[in-house]
């Protein structure tokens, strides 16, 4: 898939080469070297297009929320790809015993299966994020199929919770030109994440915990996946195990722990 998106983008580019090069070529008053100008075009919309879309906290298709105040001393612990049990469970236990709360961006199929892990995580006090029905790439996607991901899975969380959705994070947080708006139009926030620990490699649980301490700083919004897009019985245990030794030292450290939606309302007040 990320070869077609590779081929689609470069596509793009060389239109909008094109595109501009004749269009400067008949405007222009004075003379140029035109496969220069036009190759010189090409790279920056090539680089800029790119960016945008696997940059998770580019600007070019919109901002989106990825790190809090650097005064704050607080970060936030996001879990994406859930829910996906029994590791689901066991995070919430863990985060219970620690007094945390969290963030959890839930895939709507998955939540689907586990109706009762997603009600528990509300109960418990966390906060539920919307990460699309079937965590599809969605660069490729249309606008009316991205809305339908959007809207299916927040309904579906409406209905299995009686909580509607505020947080939007896109699969990979890869995204399109539309995705922003889409998620704006559906009363969503678009957010990505500071410091990823690509736990779903199956690292070990010391590299995973090495990872997320290197990124413990102020404002810090972590990406941790309680499941893997789609796939059934995935072994999300080396996280589990990794989440007591990141929290604890978290501790030791004074930092305060928010759910995604407390760090953008504190980064807006300072």
């Amino acid at each position: 898939m990320i070869f077609r998106i590779a081929f689609i983008v470069t596509l793009i580019s060389l239109i909008i080469a094109g595109t501009l090069t004749a269009l400067i070529s008949k405007l222009a008053n004075f003379h140029f070297n035109q496969i220069l100008l036009s190759i010189s075009i090409f790279l920056v919309v090539e680089i800029l297009l790119f960016y945008g879309t696997f940059q998770p906290r580019a600007p070019i298709f919109g901002r989106a929320f990825w790190r809090g105040a650097k005064n704050e001393h607080a970060i936030s612990l996001t879990f994406d790809d859930g829910p996906n049990e029994p590791y689901t469970s066991q995070i919430l236990d863990i985060l219970q015993k620690f007094k945390v709360k969290a963030t959890f961006f839930v895939v709507g199929e998955n939540a689907e299966v586990s109706p009762d892990t997603l009600r528990k995580e509300i109960e418990e006090g966390h906060e539920i994020g919307n990460h699309t029905y079937d965590h599809s790439l969605l660069p490729l996607k249309s606008p009316r199929y991205i809305r339908q991901q959007v809207k299916k899975t927040s309904h579906l969380i409406e209905n299995a919770a009686h909580v509607q959705p505020r947080l939007l994070r896109t699969p990979h947080g890869w995204r399109n030109p539309w995705a922003k708006f889409i998620a704006k139009k559906e009363g969503l926030t678009l957010v990505s994440w500071t410091h990823g620990v690509w736990d779903t490699d199956h690292p070990g649980t010391e590299l995973i915990a090495h990872r997320a301490l290197k990124g413990l700083k102020n404002g810090c919004v972590f990406l941790f996946h309680d499941g893997r897009g789609i796939e059934r019985d995935v072994d999300s245990s080396q996280l589990v195990e990794a989440l007591p030794i990141i929290i604890s030292e978290a501790k030791k450290r004074g930092f305060k722990f928010l759910t995604l939606s407390e760090m953008m309302k504190e980064a807006k007040i300072r």
